[in-house]
């Protein structure tokens, strides 16, 4: 992507400004993620106050990356791939030993 097509954008996290430039699909997800932080921020500041802003980033970070693996787990096919495998050539032996034709 050249960066005549890149979008800039300023986003707020924790009081702290960022300048982004970024591909336009992006936004979206990136506005989203911004949010889910300062909510997340928000959060954590009534549940345990007083407590430093790096604490409670290091805290969305550990939600945040607590989600990521659950859902890379959930979404992981690597079981069922090989387990259809296996039901494949049971498939496939089964068909030969009768002589079956598809």
């Amino acid at each position: 992507m050249t960066p005549t097509h890149l979008l800039r954008i300023k986003v707020i996290i924790a009081g702290l400004t960022f300048f982004l430039r970024i591909d336009p699909k992006e936004e979206e997800a990136i506005r989203r993620a911004v949010k889910h932080i300062d909510d997340k921020l928000n959060v954590y500041r009534e549940r345990f106050p007083g407590q430093s802003t790096e604490k409670y980033l290091s805290m969305i970070a550990l939600h945040i990356g607590v989600m990521y693996q659950q859902e890379k787990m959930r979404t992981d096919t690597r079981p069922y791939q090989e387990k259809f495998e296996e039901l494949s050539i049971k498939l496939d032996e089964y068909m030969a030993e009768n002589d079956i034709t598809v």
